[in-house]
């Protein structure tokens, strides 16, 4: 508009002119009063972004990954060479199952040897009371004959316990996820030899955002539902099991573990991916002013000598206001603002060091340019 108003005074001022010479002066005034009157009826549209709550306050979608309900990393309780080990990564085992054994025949040698020592400490236990009771022994004598048939005892129990720790069981139904040593391999004492995992039922995990943890974490999600990359056409209800009381040093968010039965109709397993989504509660929405917003990063002008500001455009006055903000991360091309700025305000996002406050403006329409727009 000023660039054809422009274009109209170039052509015309020299013909006034010289058709009317020393009018000069009086007619610039004029032309110039004209523009600055059509200047301000000029509503000039400029593009605008909406702010949006982060996280949003209506509904939610986190990526989450698959974990077993159940995981146990078995080990021997004693040390020793592996003889059996016919298990396969991937194996779906019961409990009860023999996994796997170590060499066992010195272990079998020591208990056959403590229960002869326990006999024979046994029989002459029960020599001494008859002898006791008749008084021919004294009551030293007896008690060295129990106190010897005692430790006979307990190390007869202690062998046996030694000799039953040659054998790994499965403590629990589960899927053999990982093997960790080999037959004839030598293994210590608590040292993993497998990985078995419960997935009767599954666990997703997913990553909660503080600003929703502090509107009350779990208490505040409602019809959860998880559906697995593997098969997006179907999605299964869920309910949240437990919230992590601490955050992610680098993305400040907190471990929520959703649980849910294992589908029929679908092999999941441990590591799969998965999106949960859900909403939040109407009494988490009623605080929604306390959430962040995210915006455009163009839409923040950072000036080095005072605080970020944003441009707020109100269709309504079609003014924009300018506005000084407190920022936080980045998210992808998105910026997170923490205050200044309410969901669903619009910011411009070009043009940001020609604004003014008393310029008149509008939201540009989309897929328009220039005063079209």
């Amino acid at each position: 508009m000023k660039k054809t108003i422009a274009c109209i005074v170039a052509l015309a001022l020299p013909a006034f002119i010289l058709l009317f010479p020393g009018t000069e002066d009086l007619l610039f005034s004029k032309i110039i009063s004209v523009q600055n009157q059509a200047e301000k009826h000029i509503v000039q549209p400029i593009p605008t972004a909406l702010a949006k709550p982060y996280p949003n306050a209506q509904n939610f979608r986190f990526p989450g990954k698959v974990k077993a309900a159940r995981r146990a990393e078995l080990s021997f309780q004693i040390a020793g060479q592996i003889e059996q080990l016919n298990i396969l990564e991937g194996q779906q085992v019961k409990k009860g199952y023999l996994l796997a054994s170590l060499e066992h025949k010195n272990h079998l040698y020591a208990v056959r040897a403590a229960r002869a020592g326990y006999q024979a400490s046994k029989l002459n236990f029960q020599r001494t009371s008859k002898l006791y009771k008749e008084n021919v022994v004294s009551k030293a004598q007896f008690d060295t004959a129990q106190s010897v048939h005692d430790i006979a005892r307990a190390e007869l129990d202690m062998k046996e316990k030694a000799l039953t720790d040659t054998r790994l069981i499965t403590p629990f139904d589960g899927l053999v996820s990982k093997r960790y040593a080999e037959r004839k391999e030598h293994v210590n004492k608590g040292e993993p030899v497998l990985l078995l995992q419960d997935i009767s039922g599954i666990e997703v995990e997913v990553q909660l955002p503080e600003q929703l943890v502090a509107l009350g974490g779990t208490e505040i999600l409602d019809q959860l539902n998880v559906c697995f990359d593997a098969n997006q056409d179907l999605t299964f209800a869920a309910e949240a099991m437990e919230l992590r009381m601490e955050s992610s040093n680098d993305t400040r968010t907190y471990a929520l573990i959703i649980k849910l039965p294992s589908p029929a109709d679908m092999h999941i397993l441990p590591g799969m991916t998965a999106t949960v989504s859900g909403i939040v509660k109407q009494s988490a929405k009623n605080k929604v002013e306390n959430f962040s917003v995210l915006i455009p990063v163009e839409a923040v002008v950072f000036d080095p000598n005072a605080d970020p500001y944003v441009w707020i455009v109100d269709p309504q006055t079609q003014k924009a206001r300018k506005q000084q903000v407190v920022i936080g991360p980045m998210h992808g091309n998105s910026i997170e603002v923490t205050k200044g700025i309410r969901s669903d305000e619009l910011v411009a996002t070009a043009g940001l060091h020609s604004l003014d406050e008393e310029q008149r403006v509008r939201p540009m329409k989309a897929g328009k340019k220039g005063l079209e727009g």
